[in-house]
């Protein structure tokens, strides 16, 4: 099992706005954009990125978490990132103050810095399965209590500070889990 954490993620201003445009119907405008701008910045020290992850063959992977893998796989890897719990309370504060745009725009922020976190863990397991001459099959959740025991097997979240309490739902709140598959890269004639 391999356990990362603290480790830096970039912040993707765009994106954001783009979030914020299609989830809130919002207009972008130049002073949206210096709020995403100051809000990145203000909340960069308070997100905490976090992960572990483990490989395994396919011999040593349970039922629950093949059920649905691609053919010819040979690993999965099951993953867990957080950015920590500290700008749920960021969040909680502008929704008590009334701050419903402010709230948007926070929420906004930390699922870019989730997909960020959850990015580059994904990164890191595709670089590991090139070594072994490898590509990742696409990312999936994990379903069902029967899954979510296996997963919890292997994976304990307790290493980075995230309990898993329902299905799809963590504490911290910006947290998720996922399992890739490996596949051998189909190698080509050389003449």
């Amino acid at each position: 099992m391999k356990k990362i954490k603290k480790f830096k993620i970039h912040l993707r201003q765009r994106e954001i706005a783009r979030l914020l445009k299609t989830t809130t119907k919002t207009e972008v405008t130049p002073q949206l954009e210096e709020a995403i701008q100051r809000e990145c910045l203000r909340l960069q020290p308070l997100i905490s990125p976090a992960a572990v992850y483990e490989t395994q063959p396919k011999e040593k992977t349970p039922a629950e978490l093949s059920a649905g893998a691609p053919d010819k796989w040979v690993a999965a890897s099951s993953y867990i990132v957080t950015i920590g719990g500290e700008v749920e309370g960021e969040i909680r504060e502008a929704q008590v103050r009334g701050e419903d745009i402010l709230s948007q725009l926070l929420h906004a922020v930390t699922m870019e810095a989730l997909e960020q976190t959850d990015n580059f863990v994904q990164r890191l397991i595709a670089d590991e399965a090139k070594e072994d001459g490898c590509d990742l099959a696409g990312s999936r959740g994990i379903e069902g209590n029967d899954a979510w025991a296996a997963f919890s097997q292997i994976l304990p979240g307790d290493k980075i500070g995230v309990q898993h309490i329902e299905e799809n739902q963590f504490q911290p709140m910006y947290s998720a889990a996922g399992i890739v598959y490996w596949i051998p890269v189909k190698k080509k004639n050389q003449r």
